[in-house]
């Protein structure tokens, strides 16, 4: 029992994590919201988890020269993938 609740809390925090990611996505788009204290707060949150996804893709020579960033994909595709984990060990 005591499981059950401890990853359905772990899930719903996984949940947050990638909401987090998609306005921190939506807003890196907004110049002038990439200046404001609210997304400094985002990157805050986020980056730690981005940077190693970051430094692995950067490995690979063809997405080195891409304008596109994909560690925030790769993370939510990952955090996905726990929550569907957890879900079924639950």
């Amino acid at each position: 029992m005591f499981f059950r609740y401890l990853g359905a809390i772990l899930m719903s925090l996984l949940s947050v994590l990638q909401t987090v990611l998609i306005v921190r996505a939506i807003c890196s788009w907004i110049p002038p919201v990439r200046n404001s204290k609210f997304f400094g707060f985002l990157q805050t949150i986020t980056e730690p988890l981005l940077a190693p996804i970051r430094a692995l893709l950067h490995k690979i020579s063809w997405l080195r020269n891409l304008p596109i960033d994909f560690s925030s994909l790769v993370l939510f595709i990952m955090i996905e993938f726990a929550i569907t984990l957890l879900a079924y060990l639950l």
